[in-house]
């Protein structure tokens, strides 16, 4: 009794002569409707994916390890006689003590400045061979109390921590300081120290910022 292949009969009749010849060209071309070459853009998109994802690890990683870049939000404040005293960030104002990345992003980027205070010099404390410590010196059209009432509220007001307000140690007579810490990304504790000098008969008032790293780190 005849038989029929079953895969003959899926792929249709045989040919005329029903030679080997041409069951081999039938399961050649069956061959060639089923293959299909492998696809590279699959695999592709999955590495380039991987780069992006460890590109920006990096990058969010890098940040937490340098504190952030944070941009100086606080533009004025209001002090108990009603005087409004604009600000500016000290990035621009102390940007001449800046070296080597120091004072780091975080600490700077926390300071800043009454708007109408003019520099006049900066002194240089650590000479690149010690922990840094420099100071800026300036002068304001404020009265000595409302500097000082003006660096308080700033400095509390972006999260440091004030740990001393009253009369300088040292410094000319009747001067008053206002310093504070703060932690920084850097793994250091950095101290600010404004001293504000007594307001001159012409109305200004000499007054420093100090930026330095604690010695011991806290």
């Amino acid at each position: 009794m005849p038989t029929t292949s079953g895969t003959l009969a899926s792929d249709g009749p045989a040919t005329p002569d029903g030679g080997a010849d041409g069951d081999g060209d039938a399961a050649v071309a069956r061959a060639g409707r089923g293959y299909e070459p492998m696809s590279v853009r699959g695999p592709a998109l999955i590495v380039l994916g991987l780069a992006v994802f460890i590109l920006l690890g990096g990058v969010v990683a890098s940040a937490l390890s340098s504190g952030g870049n944070p941009t100086f939000s606080l533009h004025q404040v209001t002090l108990a006689d009603g005087t409004t005293v604009a600000l500016a960030p000290a990035t621009t104002r102390l940007r001449a003590i800046v070296s080597n990345d120091e004072p780091p992003a975080d600490i700077l980027g926390n300071l800043g400045v009454p708007r109408e205070s003019t520099v006049t010099g900066v002194v240089d404390s650590d000479q690149g061979a010690a922990q840094f410590d420099r100071t800026v010196d300036l002068t304001s059209h404020l009265a000595e109390g409302q500097v000082v009432e003006t660096y308080a509220k700033v400095l509390r007001s972006v999260g440091w921590q004030v740990i001393y307000d009253g009369p300088a140690p040292q410094g000319v007579a009747g001067a008053t300081e206002v310093l504070a810490k703060r932690g920084s990304g850097d793994g250091f504790y950095w101290e600010t120290g404004v001293v504000v000098s007594p307001t001159t008969p012409t109305g200004v008032t000499p007054y420093s910022i100090e930026v330095l790293e604690t010695p011991d780190g806290n």
